[in-house]
């Protein structure tokens, strides 16, 4: 539990023993050294690291990366910019226009008009890649680009198609031709799912969408014998899921003490039963209906039948073929048959990172090994840590409790930010052995579906938003970045009124894409940090945690060192307090010292005792470098 892994009582006991450890390591490094020579020896003094490792195992799906030309390919160890097309940046006339623009897709029921188009496109992207490289991400993830019913893109009418809206495929290939010209990778949001809804403007209109124009490529679980299609769907087909009854009925055994939930239930981190909870927790739990239901009124594609499975392979594959595709995003992959993602994964060629919005850590692990020891998937958007994150940094709740959700949205002023669940969550996926890859799991602090940015929950709070980036960019895994996060959009929904998540979804030109914002700066140090050091794709051990701050390290410099990350909850009017945490590295030695590589200042005279007195509150990442000290 978190309970071991609190700050040290007794530091300076835990210092003498350290030394003491240090002084053996040296001389089983000597030991191992005698007698050896070159690349052999460092291989040797590696395995006294004392840092678990996870091994990256990822199939090696796809021969030469189009980014770099290197052999092989893999998101591990890269950074991510996710911007949604329609809402980042104009092309042609219209990029003059910066006036703020925020538009609602019509979801009006047997309505389903779409539409909300802001006028992105696919050249305004390509336009703006020296300002995404120059924050120093790796690849940029975009939503999807096909032809669709509205402005998000996961509504498509037409998979073979870009959207008009957005541009042409030529424009889409000279996306790709000039991420890879700067060594940088193209991720593309696909939707296996769901098509638009099947009903528009009060009528069935199967004709307009491509490929898949019959009803025998739907579900139609419940559909009453007799009933036309277009009755069974106005009339609503089943849900996918709707977890809200078993979880008030779940708030009653936590009160009875006949069962657990929260951040130290792996199968269970959030009081709230959600896809992969089942048992007495969430007795109602049901995988067909999961596949077989419906969301919304989206026409869910039923992948038993052999052309639809034929269609997407195709789909995915001529994205693939056409567009030098690195990787994807899959949109929704717990409401798709899983044999069939299986057979997506092997056909891509590419690695998959699959969206997978749910807290039980067992279930979340087998989306990428099944218990079969299968591939289902290489990676996943890493949602349990995400649902933490609002709390741990900045005390804001991103979603409900027990079913009850007008608490979402809101702060805890009574309690304030509490570290404890996030560490907890990350101790669980980093000791569980559970995952095929940690690397390959995706971290993020908001995006466009949940309920508010990060600069929003954080009420602006430079200090929080810093250490709650740090934890991104730094922790183990895909560090993914939100368009805007940069400019200090603000997007929220509101308790009352407001246009859902749309609100989240804001235009970006109204910032003139300014690269002297804070946030951009600092997003550009921590890439720059995690290039410099190689803390990319590497192993994590989380030292301590409690509610007000963090420790873990980070495998840097090719495995040959650890870099020490430190983060707090800190509000910005306590920046340049005395910060103490416990434990901290040993200082350095052989003419090395520790400098925070944030802000390049030297730490080796706050290490104490076995901790680290930091002077300030800011983040800090602890690498080693040759002491200017000395040398000076």
């Amino acid at each position: 539990s978190g309970s071991s892994l609190r700050p040290c009582v007794d530091c300076s006991a835990m210092w003498v023993a350290r030394v003491l450890l240090l002084f053996l390591q040296v001389r089983a490094t000597n030991s191992l050294n005698e007698g050896c020579e070159g690349e052999r020896c460092e291989a040797d003094s590696s395995v006294l690291l004392s840092i678990p490792r996870q091994a990256i195992t990822v199939d090696r799906v796809k021969e030469t990366s189009t980014a770099t030309g290197d052999l092989p390919f893999t998101l591990a160890g890269k950074s991510i910019y996710f911007l949604v097309i329609d809402r980042f940046a104009r092309s042609g006339k219209q990029s003059e226009d910066h006036s703020y623009c925020k538009k609602a897709a019509d979801w009006t029921p047997n309505q389903n008009l779409g539409g909300g188009y802001c006028g992105g496109t696919l050249k305004g992207i390509t336009s703006k890649l020296d300002y995404i490289q120059g924050m120093g991400f790796d690849c940029v993830w975009i939503t999807p680009p096909v032809q669709s019913n509205s402005f998000m893109g996961y509504d498509a009418t037409n998979l073979f198609e870009i959207n008009p809206h957005f541009g042409t495929k030529q424009d889409m290939k000279e996306l790709s031709e000039g991420l890879h010209k700067r060594g940088m990778c193209l991720v593309v949001d696909i939707v296996l799912n769901h098509m638009r809804p099947l009903v528009v403007n009060g009528k069935l209109d199967l004709d307009s969408i491509v490929p898949f124009d019959s009803p025998e490529y739907y579900h139609q679980r419940d559909r009453g014998a007799g009933q036309s299609f277009e009755d069974y769907l106005k009339e609503g087909p089943p849900g996918a899921f709707n977890g809200q009854p078993d979880s008030q009925k779940l708030k009653k055994l936590v009160k009875r003490k006949s069962t657990t939930c929260g951040p130290s239930n792996p199968d269970q981190t959030q009081c709230d039963c959600m896809p992969g909870n089942s048992g007495l927790n969430c007795p109602s739990f049901d995988p067909s209906l999961l596949v077989e239901g419906y969301l919304g009124s989206l026409g869910d594609l039923n992948h038993s039948h052999p052309f639809v499975q034929q269609q997407m392979l195709q789909f995915v594959t001529g994205l693939v073929e056409d567009y030098h595709v690195d990787a994807f995003r899959l949109d929704t992959v717990v409401y798709v048959d899983l044999k069939f993602v299986k057979e997506v994964q092997q056909a891509a060629g590419v690695e998959i990172l699959g969206e997978a919005t749910v807290n039980n850590l067992t279930y979340q692990a087998q989306l990428m090994r099944d218990q079969n020891n299968e591939r289902i998937l290489t990676g996943l958007l890493n949602f349990p840590p995400f649902y933490e994150l609002p709390t741990a940094f900045c005390g804001f709740r991103m979603g409900g409790e027990f079913g009850d959700w007008s608490v979402q949205g809101t702060w805890s002023e009574k309690h304030g930010p509490d570290m404890s669940g996030l560490g907890e969550v990350m101790m669980e996926q980093l000791q569980s052995g559970q995952y095929e890859s940690l690397d390959l799991l995706a971290n993020f602090a908001d995006n466009h579906d949940e309920n508010a940015r990060v600069n929003y929950y954080c009420k602006e709070d430079q200090l929080r938003i810093k250490n709650a980036m740090a934890w991104v960019m730094l922790a183990q895994g895909i560090p993914i970045v939100y368009y805007g996060t940069e400019q200090n959009l603000l997007g929220h929904q509101p308790k009352v009124g407001g246009i859902g998540q749309d609100e989240m979804r804001e235009s970006m030109w109204q910032s003139h894409f300014k690269e002297d914002t804070w946030q951009y700066q600092y997003i550009k140090i921590l890439n720059t940090i995690r290039k410099q050091n190689q803390i990319g794709a590497g192993a994590s051990e989380l030292k301590s945690f409690n509610k007000h701050q963090m420790i873990f390290t980070r495998a840097c410099d090719a495995g040959k060192h650890e870099a020490w990350v430190f983060v707090n909850n800190k509000a910005n009017s306590s920046l340049h307090e005395l910060t103490s945490y416990c434990p901290g590295p040993l200082p350095g030695i052989s003419g090395q010292a520790w400098y925070d590589a944030i802000s390049g200042r030297r730490m080796d005279q706050h290490l104490i005792q076995g901790c680290f007195k930091s002077p300030d509150a800011e983040p800090k990442v602890l690498v080693l470098q040759m002491d200017q000290v000395l040398v000076s």
